[in-house]
């Protein structure tokens, strides 16, 4: 069978994977009122909790955000030179950071569904950089550049997309 074949013709005693069940968040009240919504599996973040008042769960949900951090490869300054001449970096802080967050029971509609954050560093300054290191710190941006592109826009979409399907795009049920 040729290779064009086998991309085009599906197997038909293959079955496609199974779908998840949607998860579930459940906060049970001290009055034994029991309150649900969708939980995201991108979601650090689980709100369930028993014994506080239907006020304190209302507040609390209100408050409360389904968020995931995205893994980003640092950006480092170049290294400098110590006094006997040995190459070392004062920081190997991340310059970048990305973060996907839903806040669905806030009044802010716009925060109703997943939004990213992206986290620059301020004043942090290169200095005295070298043709070899003003080089590499254009390839780390250009990488950076391609990992919001191509994982955090993807993960973003696909949050979105699966908090539509099980919330209809808002807050999943009022509290």
């Amino acid at each position: 069978m040729s290779p064009t074949t086998l991309l085009t013709k599906p197997d038909p005693t293959t079955r496609p994977p199974e779908p998840t069940p949607p998860c579930t968040w459940t906060i049970t009240t001290v009055e034994g009122i029991t309150l649900t919504g969708h939980q995201p599996d991108w979601s650090m973040d689980d709100p369930s909790q028993t014994g506080m008042t239907l006020d304190q769960a209302v507040n609390y949900l209100r408050e409360h955000a389904h968020y995931t951090m995205l893994p980003v490869d640092p950006v480092l300054p170049p290294a400098t030179l110590d006094i006997n001449g040995t190459r070392y970096r004062e920081s190997t802080s991340a310059m970048f950071a990305a973060q996907i967050a839903c806040h669905p029971y806030t009044p802010q509609q716009h925060q109703r569904t997943p939004t990213a954050s992206l986290t620059i560093v301020e004043e942090w300054d290169f200095e005295n950089l070298t043709p070899t290191d003003l080089a590499r710190f254009a390839t780390q941006i250009r990488t950076q550049a391609d990992y919001f592109e191509n994982t955090v826009l993807p993960e973003l979409t696909t949050a979105r997309e699966d908090w539509i399907l099980y919330t209809g795009g808002g807050a999943a049920g009022a509290p």
